[in-house]
């Protein structure tokens, strides 16, 4: 009877594989969008690239395949699978009648005009191909194309003669003879970006012609361009080398020769253009040596004329003027900033207008959300932003928010949903200037130092537990070293955190955590923070920098670290006035920290193509509580998990260790309510992302971390299993993995991550791997195991 099932069983399976089959097979087929295709025509495949030495071996040759790829046009559709969906969506939506609908919305963001090789022209592109080798230095290197087609697919193959590269042998520039440039072109070798034994690149002399342009122009020769300056190569001497010469064109104009200085600089910082024809009736107030306009009195004149570097007398600089439309920028008050130089007739001076467009004033934001985290509390949320660019009439940026949030935790295993409501405002002022009792020496000439101050308040309601209450103070500051290195130092950062209406069953529940019910008290949080980023990936926008680091682009890094210290300076002065036998030391009646914190965020980019990157991240932190403070404030402890960290496993769930306050017998209502917290983090994470359709793309993931706590007593329920133990730590991570996709459209980002456990460390020795265990086919593993994060952004 069993055996007689079986066989049916079996014959039902491999009657749904053949469906299955077919279906895919249809599918694969129609979404290939072959049978669009009019007798004839085929697909454009895309190309290949064959290299033929003809003068021994020469390097770089995939490096040059990647260069030369770029300059091949069209590009064929984007396949997936074999199949081109775009192709596919294009076709099918057809020709809207309407420009909205989701038929003109689907064709116009996912479907792709299908490319043909008609549309292809591959004796043009050839012949770019073998311009390009000879610009750079592979002279005598020729391109040839041919076409290869095989059904409804065709290919370019581009056949390249590669011959090998001349370099430099000798690099002169002029002697000084010109008596109007002398003093510059001396020094021009020192900085030049042209070294013997380098190879030829037609790139290379063009930025160094621009840089020339801009150190002459620093000097003061407002007129100067670099199409006076002509480079002559010879590659008749040596063996592929080329002598190099530069020599300035004859016949330079005399106002090219001319060093200016600034006469009259004029700021208008009310400027539209439907008020260009009144500037003239406005009234000019004379600020040092500034013709201020400013009819409405919008600024303080000070503030941007202390900002300003061209000065009436000074002579004129490139950088004079690139510093300025910086900080002008900076202020963060304007839309637009346009400098206009004119010449006073007859004379060596520059006459320079500042036109300031300023942005709205006043603003106002308010925004709806609809919540949904990953520790299954879902609910609505509203925020109020004001925001005063110009406070003070000093370009202060002042902004006033105010959130609030209603959330429901449902999950199946909770008898009873929690609640949470959470209130919000935080207010803050930024002054684009150092404020501080001492001196501060500022050495970046190019941004413009920032003063915050900080006033917050936040109210967290868990129904039936706790209600948590924290107050913020800061100040500090924040500026930069250059675009891609930022500081931000708060020597005050004050907190003040109070719990009240605690449940009797949350007050069960701490007596029975030592570690937890710490974390609660109520205590104040007198601290100093410090932070440094370096993101390689911002850079100066500087032509000449972009050349320079061109051939390492592929390889960027960001690098975030935090240092956070409280309590010390006022325990030390508590402790002078104090009686020895003073335990635990107040201020205001209350406790306060005392501890030391520091963490660190790495992370690599490495961007094979345009369309594929590999992200790498490892994150870590520590911190201690002494002296005032057996615990580390519950707000500053680290947690795990959740959409931007270890996407596996929900929201500040996982550890300590191999805790889990879910599997713990005296924990209240399974604890969900409490997030789970340690001193200590490790984690890393990485994360291949490519392109799958225009802005909709892919990422497959591994992440994996935990943290730990610092000499917990083993009394308590957390202290045996989330103590940091040396010598096994590593045997408590928790590791996880999934799919994402990504909706990127520049400037927003959505994203869907889908992740499973592989390893969770709050199973037993042996039984943690749980890799082998997966059965996507059931629903109830799915139920217990599959994670949905739904998130704004990437997480690293």
């Amino acid at each position: 009877m069993s055996r007689k099932k079986t066989n049916i069983v079996a014959k039902e399976n491999f009657c749904w594989h053949r469906l299955a089959v077919v279906i895919i097979s249809f599918t694969i087929v129609s979404c290939t969008g072959t049978k669009y295709l009019k007798d004839g025509e085929s697909f454009y495949d895309g190309s290949e690239i064959v290299v033929h030495q003809q003068q021994g071996k020469v390097g770089r040759k995939n490096t040059l395949r990647k260069e030369l790829d770029t300059y091949i046009t069209p590009k064929r559709n984007t396949k997936v699978l074999g199949m081109r969906p775009g192709v596919w969506i294009y076709y099918a939506t057809g020709t809207p009648k309407k420009k909205k609908g989701l038929r003109s919305f689907l064709k116009r963001k996912f479907g792709q005009e299908p490319v043909l090789i008609d549309d292809v022209t591959p004796e043009r592109t050839a012949k770019i191909l073998a311009g390009y080798l000879n610009n750079e230095g592979y002279f005598k290197s020729d391109a040839d194309a041919s076409i290869k087609t095989k059904g409804t697919k065709s290919t370019v193959i581009y056949d390249i003669k590669l011959y090998r590269p001349y370099r430099l042998r000798e690099v002169q520039y002029p002697k000084g003879r010109d008596s109007t440039y002398a003093a510059i072109l001396s020094t021009l070798h020192e900085e030049s970006l042209l070294k013997p034994k380098q190879r030829y690149q037609l790139d290379m002399l063009q930025a160094e012609q621009a840089r020339i342009e801009a150190v002459v122009e620093n000097y003061g020769f407002y007129f100067f361009d670099d199409k006076y300056l002509i480079f002559e190569a010879d590659s008749t001497e040596g063996d592929h080398e080329v002598d190099l010469k530069l020599r300035l064109e004859p016949g330079i104009p005399r106002k090219a020769r001319k060093i200016y200085r600034m006469a009259d600089v004029n700021i208008y910082p009310n400027y539209s253009l439907s008020r260009d024809s009144t500037l003239q009736k406005v009234d000019v107030v004379k600020v040092d040596s500034f013709n201020y306009f400013d009819d409405a009195k919008m600024f303080r004149p000070e503030i941007l004329t202390r900002v300003v570097n061209l000065r009436k007398g000074n002579v004129y600089t490139r950088e004079d003027q690139e510093l300025t439309l910086s900080h002008l920028m900076g202020l963060g008050t304007f839309k637009f900033v346009n400098i206009k130089f004119t010449e006073v007739t007859d004379t060596a001076l520059l006459r320079a207008e500042i036109f300031l467009t300023p942005l709205k004033k006043k603003s106002i934001r308010v925004e709806t959300q609809a919540v949904s985290k990953s520790n299954n509390f879902v609910g609505p949320g509203l925020e109020f932003t004001f925001r005063n660019r110009n406070f003070l009439r000093g370009a202060e940026l002042f902004q006033l928010k105010l959130n609030s949030a209603y959330e429901v935790q449902i999950n199946r295993n909770v008898n009873q949903p929690l609640n949470s409501f959470e209130l919000g405002m935080e207010t803050s002022l930024t002054v684009p200037r150092f404020i501080s009792p001492i001196k501060i020496d500022y050495s970046s000439k190019r941004y413009l130092p920032k003063t915050v101050f900080k006033l917050g308040f936040n109210l967290q309601n868990r129904v039936g537990f706790f209600r948590l209450n924290s107050f913020n103070v800061g100040y500090g500051y924040n500026w930069k070293e250059s675009l891609s290195r930022v500081h931000e130092l708060y020597p005050v950062d004050l907190n003040f955190v109070r719990t009240d209406k605690k449940s009797d069953a949350f007050v069960e529940q701490l007596s029975r955590n030592r570690v937890i019910a710490n974390s609660f008290e109520d205590q104040f949080i007198f601290g100093t923070r410090y932070s440094f980023t370096l993101n390689t990936q911002l850079t100066e926008e500087q032509p000449i920098d972009r050349f320079r680091t061109r051939q390492i682009a592929e390889h960027n890094f960001y690098f975030n670290g935090n240092i956070d210290v409280a309590g010390n300076l006022l325990h030390t002065i508590q402790k002078a006035v104090k009686d020895e036998g003073d335990s635990t030391l107040r201020i205001f009646g209350s406790p306060y920290s005392q501890y030391i914190k520091t963490d660190v965020d790495f992370r690599h980019y490495w961007q094979f193509d345009k369309h594929n990157k590999l992200v790498t991240r490892v994150a870590m932190g520590i911190g201690k509580a002494f002296g005032n403070s057996s615990t580390m404030p519950y707000i500053k402890q680290f947690s795990i998990g959740g959409s931007n960290s270890i996407r596996a496993f929900p929201a500040r769930s996982l550890g300590p260790g191999t805790y889990n306050i879910r599997y713990d017998s005296v924990a209240l209502g399974n604890g969900l309510f409490i997030d789970q917290r340690g001193d200590i983090k490790l984690e890393g994470n990485i994360e291949y992302r490519f392109d799958i359709i225009k802005s909709f793309k892919g990422a497959i993931f591994v992440d994996a971390g935990n943290i730990w706590l610092l000499d917990a007593e083993d009394s308590d329920s957390r202290g045996e299993k989330g103590n940091f133990k040396r010598n096994r730590f590593y045997n408590e991570f928790a590791v996880g993995t999934g799919f994402g996709f990504r909706f990127d459209f520049s400037f927003f980002v959505l994203r869907l991550d889908i992740a499973m456990p592989l390893r969770k460390p709050f199973l037993p020795e042996g039984q943690r791997w749980v890799a082998k265990d997966i059965a996507l086919g059931s629903s109830e593993w799915r139920k217990d195991n599959l994670m949905f994060n739904i998130a704004i952004g990437y997480p690293f």
